[in-house]
């Protein structure tokens, strides 16, 4: 389960990010040809490919990409053995959208590993998300901005706005808004702290320098920085659509989505 630590009034959240494309279709199946924790792209495997050994974050979204140039379609993602048996469950996942920069598609990347590496029947272990770490800000300078800005203020007429981007060297601004939008960002109940109290126990523990103190502060301003990036993201929203951004959402808002049924025989079809 991938966790985005955020701050927003006054209390640090955490934020549940998976891609809203990525659908399970069967629960506790074991096929011949699929072993667990597989990604299957019109039948090639990556665990058959050279992209397996490779240390390079993209590598899987890489391997998708490559054997989806000549039929783009759904691909197949299983995820490991339940815990007292070998059986697996599988998802299904729509293509991935365009590449905008390495930095987004190592989001990607991360979003399937979460679902290879999920293990049924268990508790999802949390690994958390820095946008920072992915470089995502990099490509969100101030310039950026205010050029995207200048852009719409002087040109009322949408249409031309594409082209003008494009020369101003900025359409990855409205192309990371498309790509984020594959998300679906929800809020983890129960799981949210005061910015003030989270504040007082940094401060508390800030004299003994232990592994904790190290540990919680590092969330925190990982929970800041995530904070400030993610404003950029919904400013840039706010400007190019002239409404919020709602990516992240409440549980409750989140519509209900039912396990898909595949059967026998649909393996083939899927792959």
């Amino acid at each position: 389960m991938l966790i985005l630590p955020i701050v927003n009034k006054k209390r640090v959240m955490n934020v549940e990010v998976k891609l809203k494309t990525a659908q399970k279709i069967r629960r506790g199946v074991c096929f011949d040809d699929a072993k667990e924790s597989e990604i299957i792209v019109n039948r090639a495997k990556f665990s058959d490919s050279s992209f397996k050994n490779s240390r390079d974050d993209m590598a899987p979204i890489d391997f998708i990409r490559s054997k989806s140039l000549l039929y783009p379609r759904s691909f197949l993602v299983t995820t490991k053995e339940h815990a007292n048996s070998n059986l697996y469950d599988v998802y299904e996942v729509a293509p991935p959208p365009k590449k905008v920069n390495d930095s987004l598609d190592c989001l990607y990347s991360k979003a399937i590993i979460d679902l290879v590496k999920e293990i049924p029947g268990t508790e999802k272990r949390g690994r958390y998300l820095s946008f920072e770490n992915l470089g995502i800000d990099k490509h969100l300078t101030n310039d950026k901005i205010a050029s995207l800005q200048r852009i719409i203020k002087e040109n009322r007429d949408s249409s031309v706005w594409p082209r003008l981007f494009e020369e101003a060297g900025i359409s990855d601004l409205s192309e990371t808004i498309d790509f984020m939008n594959n998300f679906e960002c929800t809020v983890l109940s129960d799981t949210s702290i005061s910015e003030e109290s989270l504040e007082e126990t940094l401060k508390a523990l800030s004299n003994i320098h232990t592994r904790d103190y190290r540990n919680l502060n590092k969330y925190y301003q990982m929970a800041k920085s995530n904070t400030d990036i993610y404003t950029r993201i919904s400013y840039i929203h706010k400007v190019l659509y002239d409404k919020p951004l709602n990516l992240i959402q409440a549980k409750k808002q989140v519509p209900k989505r039912l396990v898909k049924k595949m059967e026998d025989g649909e393996y083939g079809k899927a792959a």
